[in-house]
């Protein structure tokens, strides 16, 4: 829905377009980078923070934007969020649960993103068909990933795992 958000918002197509290419490349640098993060940070405050961020770049996008700067700024943010959920999660969940059942519990925990990367944008819909606009569904959107975000901060120091 990315699309006719910024269409919505008195963008051109074209630039639309152009717009929405910015969050798939920040999704690629999102990966890059968050990896790296990963690896000499607390997991916890890399995906708490970058969650978070998220709900930022939500409420970027609500309605009547109209500064392209911040338009752009919500959308790096937003890909560089995307582009990062499977790494921090597929981090956590080794982290949080060690190696011995990690099949089944990433298992898990990637078909959550599976119905939630399915269900989100049939909510989205839904919302606009509801409200005429998009502003409700962001509003949703920021206060999720900002709770979320708390959450995920809040977690305590990983556990040290022997290995299986």
């Amino acid at each position: 829905h990315l699309f006719p958000i910024l269409t919505e918002a008195g963008i051109s197509r074209e630039k639309a377009a152009m717009l929405t290419a910015i969050s798939g490349v920040a999704a690629i640098i999102g990966k890059l980078v968050t990896g790296y993060m990963l690896d000499r940070y607390r997991p916890n405050w890399v995906g708490g923070v970058t969650l978070a961020a998220a709900a930022g770049a939500f409420a970027l996008l609500i309605d009547d934007i109209t500064s392209p700067t911040l338009i752009v700024i919500a959308l790096i943010i937003n890909g560089y969020a995307a582009g990062t959920k499977t790494h921090i999660t597929g981090f956590l969940t080794t982290g949080y649960s060690g190696m011995k059942n990690f099949g089944a519990i990433y298992g898990f925990m990637s078909a959550l993103m599976a119905l939630a990367s399915g269900v989100g944008p049939l909510l989205a819909g839904y919302a606009y068909d509801l409200s005429g606009g998009y502003g409700p569904f962001l509003i949703l959107g920021a206060i999720g990933c900002l709770i979320g975000g708390l959450l995920v901060i809040t977690l305590p120091k990983t556990p040290s795992w022997k290995e299986p």
